[in-house]
C-alpha cells in the first residue's frame, strides 16, 4: 500500500466521523428531546384532565348535599304540619258539629200525648233538637208540662231540660224539676213519665211540699189514672211540720 492510498483511507474514515458526529447532534437528539416533550405534554394533559374530574366530582358531591338538605327541610315542614293538619280537622269537624246543632235546633216545641184512659199529656219546650246519639229522642230546654184527666186536678211539670222519646213518648224531666198537683208541691232533680205503664216516678233530692209539712223522700211514685202518690225511702222519711 502506497502513502497516497493510506492518506485517502484515512480522509475517507475522518469524513464518515464528521458525518455521523453531525447526525448524532442534530437528528438523533432532537428526536429524543422531542419524545420527552411529548411525553411531558401527556403527562400535562392528564394531570389537567384528572384536575377537571376531580372538580365534577366535588360539584356532584355539592350537588347531592344540596338535594339531600332540601329532602331533609321538606321532610322537617311535612313533620311540623302534622299538628297544624290535625288541628285543622278538629277545627273543621268542630264546625261542621256546630253548624249541624243550629240547623237541627227547634225552637217553641209542643207535643201532645194521650194515655188509654184518656189524659192528655201536653209538653211544652221553648228549644229542641235531635239527640245526636238516639234520633228517636228529642232534647228539650226551659219544658213545662201538663197531665189533664177528667175529674182530676191537673199536675204541673217544669224543669231546666227534658228527653222526649217518639218511639215509647215517655218523657224523662231533669234539673231544677218542680212538679205541682193540688196543693203539694214535689220538687227533684229527676222526673221520668212512663205514659205505658201510667205512673210517673220521681228521685234525687227529693222534697214534698205542701201547706203544712215538707218532707224529705227517696223517691215519689204517682200514678197517673188515679193521682195517687207513693213516698219511698230507705230511711225514715224525713217530716217537718210548719
Amino acid at each position: 500500500m502506497t502513502v497516497k492510498s493510506l492518506l485517502q483511507i484515512i480522509l475517507f474514515l475522518l469524513i464518515i466521523i464528521i458525518v455521523g458526529g453531525i447526525y448524532f447532534l442534530y437528528f438523533y437528539s432532537g428526536t429524543q428531546n422531542h419524545g420527552t416533550m411529548k411525553v411531558d405534554n401527556n403527562s400535562k394533559i392528564s394531570q389537567e384532565n384528572m384536575t377537571l374530574n376531580q372538580n365534577n366530582i366535588d360539584k356532584d358531591n355539592q350537588l347531592i348535599k344540596i338535594e339531600e338538605n332540601k329532602n331533609l327541610k321538606l321532610n322537617e315542614e311535612s313533620i311540623s304540619d302534622k299538628p297544624k293538619e290535625n288541628k285543622d280537622k278538629l277545627k273543621e269537624n268542630k264546625e261542621i258539629n256546630n253548624s249541624q246543632y243550629v240547623q237541627n235546633l227547634t225552637k217553641e216545641i209542643e207535643y201532645i200525648t194521650s194515655t188509654k184512659n184518656g189524659d192528655i199529656i201536653k209538653i211544652f219546650a221553648k228549644s229542641g233538637k235531635t239527640n245526636l246519639k238516639n234520633t228517636n229522642i228529642l232534647d228539650l230546654k226551659d219544658v213545662n208540662g201538663t197531665i189533664s184527666s177528667d175529674g182530676k186536678s191537673n199536675v204541673y211539670i217544669s224543669s231546666k231540660f227534658a228527653e222526649y222519646n217518639y218511639s215509647d213518648q215517655n218523657s224523662k224531666f231533669y234539673e231544677d224539676v218542680e212538679i205541682k198537683y193540688i196543693d203539694r208541691i214535689i220538687i227533684c232533680d229527676n222526673f221520668d213519665l212512663k205514659i205505658n205503664d201510667n205512673i210517673a216516678v220521681a228521685y234525687n233530692n227529693v222534697i214534698i211540699r205542701d201547706n203544712k209539712s215538707l218532707m224529705k223522700a227517696e223517691k215519689v211514685t204517682m200514678n197517673i189514672l188515679t193521682k195517687d202518690i207513693n213516698i219511698e225511702s230507705k230511711e225514715k222519711i224525713e217530716i217537718n211540720t210548719k
